[in-house]
């Protein structure tokens, strides 16, 4: 809340805290984290499921951008950007 998260440290959170899952894995169980990458490979976007088919979902990084509880599949829809690929993480 108080810090403007940037691409690296949520890299260094990632390979420390979380343990990636096969691209198969569409697991929305509590504390997967669903990660968005641009065609570069860089982190676009990134939200974590809350268990029960539901996701915390942030849609831009804008202090007016509410914070939002969406189903699993509405998150996928409304991160959906062309040449953007998810892959999901689960916590450790």
């Amino acid at each position: 809340r108080e810090e403007w998260m940037q691409r690296e440290p949520i890299e260094a959170w990632l390979r420390e805290r979380t343990r990636l899952l096969p691209r198969h894995d569409t697991d929305g169980g509590l504390g997967v984290v669903h990660v968005w990458r641009n065609p570069d490979g860089l982190i676009d976007h990134a939200a974590v499921s809350l268990g029960g088919g539901c996701a915390l979902h942030k849609p831009s990084c804008g202090w007016m951008s509410p914070t939002k509880v969406l189903t699993t599949r509405e998150l996928m829809a409304s991160a959906r950007v062309p040449g953007r690929r998810v892959r999901r993480h689960r916590l450790l």
